[in-house]
């Protein structure tokens, strides 16, 4: 969920103004080092949706885990952060999960679930809305009437205190109140309810803010600059990095089947390999999705009904009900895809080759590069490209030299070729025409950043894993010349 839906796009506009200015003042035509042509992918055009890939029925990610007798098929753990202005859509969600309900047998909703009434931190969402209770609680949700439903949507949450749902509160909890911004008590929450909620299958979600894995300034902590990703606590100023998320979940005393991330521009390259090893799918947002965040009531009820048998149904079912539920044009920035984690190490090799090819070409390719990246999807951060339409106009550019062009349809190949990481994706009818599921990092030399003052290169983005591990990337972005 972004800064979100009402501030979508609107936030950037400063930080677009600055991208197009400086973009016009270089526009001119493509060089050629003796390219051989384009090389043919034979892969999906950008932008196709639905897409749904075939390796679902072979790949290991999508296999479903033994049933054991007395467990439910899945477990859905939710981390909902609503200590800012968020908080009225939390209220949304968790009645949503409450006119579906847990069972016992199909499916277990477990919550952790943070309100406030003092929210001094982040400017841009320090309104800590109209808080039902004040703290930081735990839930295990049953199915409730349409009365009790309409209630808590509007505020009234007193239903969810009967002893049957009302859990202990969390152990990290100080004075009624933990710090969600904190990854130690994400790991603590995912820890105790895989423990104590044995399933079959486990899924995370991980509900609030989100950022890639750009630094932020906390403008209302004396000009504090931190590293953002997920789970903005206006009330303490924390939240979770993208290195730090993927601590959080490495706590799992069991493997996690589906990392579904309710927050937005997670499904990046970098948030994808970080969390490579911890999860086997991730379902998550090239962009700022709308406020209201995932249909909680269709995907879950889909699951109770029994849907949801493996990993990639579970992420095929919520992300056509998301694409339903936001179908109208009036929707816009709606993105949705499932990534098979095992594959993001081949995804980063390739990375590291197309940087290594951009950066030995940087010169005398300086004009393809700039179309290249000022023509791709871009997102609310504008620093941020879709991975597959960027590699992919770089590729069709009339005179690319042939080992760019190859390198170029590496990544496109790791991406939707025979043993591809994109293993579903969709976007909506409006403003994503060419997105394709996973975004990178992608600043021009004189872009203004989104969040910081950076311009250009953010030294921060070195010490992510994807970053360490395919540098060439990393290179690439601090040499482009324009």
């Amino acid at each position: 969920m972004n800064i979100r839906f009402k501030f979508s796009r609107l936030s950037m506009l400063v930080g677009v103004l600055g991208l197009v200015s400086a973009s016009l003042s270089g526009c001119g035509g493509g060089s050629s080092s003796g390219g051989g042509g384009p090389v043919p992918s034979g892969l999906p055009a950008p932008g196709t949706s639905p897409y749904t890939s075939s390796r679902q029925a072979t790949a290991a990610a999508c296999q479903p885990n033994p049933h054991q007798s007395g467990r439910a098929r899945w477990t859905v753990l939710v981390y909902i952060n609503a200590a800012n202005n968020l908080q009225p859509d939390s209220l949304l969600n968790v009645g949503q999960m409450a006119s579906v309900g847990s069972d016992g047998t199909n499916l277990n909703i477990v919550i952790q679930w943070k309100q406030a009434n003092n929210c001094p931190y982040f400017s841009s969402v320090n309104n800590c809305g109209n808080p039902s209770f004040v703290g930081t609680h735990r839930y295990y949700i049953l199915h409730h009437s349409a009365a009790d439903v309409a209630a808590i949507e509007n505020g009234d949450t007193s239903s969810l205190e009967d002893p049957q749902e009302r859990l202990p509160d969390p152990s990290t909890n100080v004075n009624g109140t933990s710090d969600m911004g904190d990854w130690h008590v994400l790991a603590n929450f995912i820890q105790w309810g895989a423990t104590n909620y044995p399933s079959d299958h486990l899924a995370v979600v991980i509900w609030d803010h989100g950022s890639g894995a750009l630094p932020v300034l906390n403008r209302s902590a004396g000009r504090q600059a931190v590293t953002r990703a997920v789970s903005q606590d206006a009330n303490t100023g924390n939240q979770i990095t993208t290195q730090q998320l993927a601590q959080a979940l490495a706590a799992s005393p069991r493997p996690i089947d589906d990392l579904i991330i309710d927050a937005s521009l997670q499904c990046t390259a970098e948030v994808a390999y970080q969390v490579r090893n911890v999860a086997r799918v991730m379902v998550a947002s090239e962009e700022s999705p709308p406020g209201t965040g995932y249909p909680y009531d269709t995907w879950l009820q889909a699951i109770k009904n029994g849907g949801g048998t493996n990993p990639c149904d579970m992420g095929n079912i919520l992300i056509q009900d998301t694409l339903s539920t936001y179908a109208s044009p009036s929707y816009t920035d709606i993105t949705q895809a499932m990534v098979d984690l095992s594959q993001m190490g081949n995804v980063a090799q390739t990375i590291n080759a197309f940087g290594g090819s951009l950066l030995q070409h940087v010169n005398d390719q300086a004009n393809l590069i700039y179309n290249a990246r000022y023509n791709a999807q871009y997102f609310e951060f504008p620093e941020y490209k879709d991975l597959y339409d960027f590699a992919d106009l770089v590729r069709t550019s009339p005179g690319v030299p042939s080992d760019l062009a190859q390198a170029a349809y590496n990544v496109e190949n790791a991406l939707y070729g025979p043993s591809g990481a994109i293993l579903a994706f969709g976007h909506g009818s409006s403003n994503e025409a060419k997105a394709s599921g996973m975004s990178i990092y992608l600043p021009g030399p004189q872009e203004p950043s989104s969040v910081d003052y950076a311009v250009g290169y953010d030294p921060v983005y070195s010490g992510l894993a994807l970053a360490q591990d395919a540098p060439n990337w990393p290179q690439f972005l601090q040499n482009q010349q324009k």
